[in-house]
């Protein structure tokens, strides 16, 4: 069952895109919408990419970027929690100390 990209709305996804990084490596990109036709994406090195030194003062705009599905190669969406390390486990918490009470005598 394919995930429903919307949850994953203003998260980091790892996506390769080829037309545009050609060693196919997955990058991450902040998922800002998903359409039928592609997603739009948000990372520095994406506006860095795209944009030429004539337009640099487009990237303090923080722009997004439309990548029709055409265009992406594969996509990682991490879908679990990392696990805790192990000794981290283990270790336990003590109980909140309770405040001392004054006897009245």
């Amino acid at each position: 069952m394919a995930p429903n990209l919307s949850r994953y709305l203003n998260k980091t996804l790892f996506v390769s895109i080829p037309a545009l990084f050609e060693d196919g490596t997955v990058r991450p990109y902040t998922l800002l919408g998903a359409e039928m036709n592609g997603l739009w994406l948000q990372s520095e090195e994406l506006t860095d990419r795209l944009l030429k030194d004539e337009g640099r003062e487009l990237a303090r705009l923080s722009p997004a970027v439309f990548v029709p599905f055409a265009q992406i190669a594969g996509m990682l969406i991490a879908t679990t929690m990392p696990a805790m390390p192990t000794d981290e486990c283990t270790k336990k918490t003590p109980p909140p100390s309770s405040p001392k009470r004054v006897k009245k005598r």
